[in-house]
């Protein structure tokens, strides 16, 4: 089951997005023509402070990847740990706060996976093991997974390979991935009060 699980996504994201590590903040710079980012709260606050704020993240949130994947439709959750080298410790741990049965993927040489971006000058041996499990999307469902991106505790996105759409929160909003046109300009425009007044558009 669990290779079958590795095997599946691994062979997809391969196919859909080839030479490029599942990292969230990496989105914008490989989808550069494809990526939209949505902020969560008012004036671009980066940080919930109370529950008030706490709530209407999460309804904002919910709401936009409602907008983007139907309810029930099937999804991957992907995070993952960094390792230096041949290191069984991970750098940093991001996964196991989470509450999902992760399936651990294959490990990933990232200077050799995209040596433009990745280049320390030195030995180059930065690793990346993708963790990930099979679920649905339902609105409120992930809503602990949602808070704790939120909070800056950890890292994950969402993916629907079947409609080809890649959700990333993130400490301050969501950034979408879409070769959907059409969505991108409806989520654009419905919520055109949650963009960013920056040139960049961070």
């Amino acid at each position: 089951m669990a290779d079958s699980m590795v095997s599946n996504f691994e062979c997809k994201w391969n196919k859909y997005f080839p030479n490029k590590a599942p990292i969230p903040y990496l989105f914008k710079y490989y989808f550069q023509n494809n990526w939209l980012r949505v902020h969560s709260l008012p004036n671009s606050k980066r940080y919930a402070n109370h529950a008030v704020e706490i709530d209407l993240l999460l309804r904002r949130q919910n709401q936009v990847i409602s907008d983007c994947l139907t309810s029930g439709i099937p999804i991957f959750i992907v995070s993952g740990n960094y390792f230096i080298g041949n290191s069984s410790t991970p750098s940093y741990d991001q996964a196991s706060i989470l509450q999902y049965d992760f399936i651990t993927g294959s490990r990933i040489n990232l200077h050799k996976l995209d040596p433009k971006y990745f280049d320390d000058g030195e030995s180059n041996d930065s690793c990346f093991i993708p963790m990930f499990t099979e679920t649905v999307w339902e609105p409120n469902l992930h809503n602990d997974l949602l808070i704790k991106i939120a909070n800056d505790e950890t890292r994950a996105f969402l993916i629907s390979f079947e409609k080809k759409i890649i959700i990333a929160p993130y400490d301050g909003g969501l950034d979408l991935i879409t070769e959907d046109l059409d969505l991108k300009n409806k989520i654009r425009q419905k919520y055109c009060e949650m963009l960013s007044k920056r040139h960049d558009q961070l």
